[in-house]
């Protein structure tokens, strides 16, 4: 029989958790978005959640190389899911909003990942589900807690 080493700090349990919502994210956008890669999707939320947004500022909250960022957003631009205009207060920098199709793709892929983590969050029994539910909204707190911190480290991993 096979071993598998557990760290005690339970790393191991959220890197288990972390995969499986990855898999949940990407199958949700391959689902819901046939031709948007995974960074394009990325770029497409920030400027949704962000709106109006800079190009520099997505590269930043995506921890990306700023010429990546402007390729992905000049591609849902051609796919008229982003509108651009030039910052009337600093003619370098480029706004980018989202467009209306721009908004339904993000809405059709947080209603397919809802539908997913309710099936997931179903199949628990009531007081692991209450448990677990506990435990992600405290995660995300402790997450938030620090976002620049939490950047910082993204970057570092890239």
């Amino acid at each position: 029989m096979t071993q598998t080493w557990q760290e005690p700090d339970g790393t191991d349990a959220a890197l288990a958790a972390l995969r499986a919502m990855v898999l949940i994210a990407d199958s949700t956008v391959e689902r819901n978005t046939e031709q948007l890669t995974l960074t394009q999707f990325r770029a497409l939320r920030v400027v949704v959640d962000r709106t109006p947004v800079t190009m520099g500022r997505v590269a930043r909250e995506l921890a990306m190389n700023p010429s990546s960022v402007t390729r992905a957003c000049d591609r849902l631009v051609a796919l008229n899911l982003l509108e651009k205009a030039p910052n009337p207060l600093n003619r370098r920098e480029t706004l980018l909003a989202p467009t209306g199709p721009g908004r339904q793709v993000v809405d059709r892929v947080d209603r397919d990942r809802r539908r997913v983590l309710a099936g997931v969050l179903n199949r628990l029994d009531p007081p692991a589900r209450t448990a677990a539910i506990a435990a992600f909204e405290r995660f995300a707190r402790a997450v938030e807690t620090d976002e620049s911190e939490s950047r910082s480290l993204l970057r570092r991993a890239n």
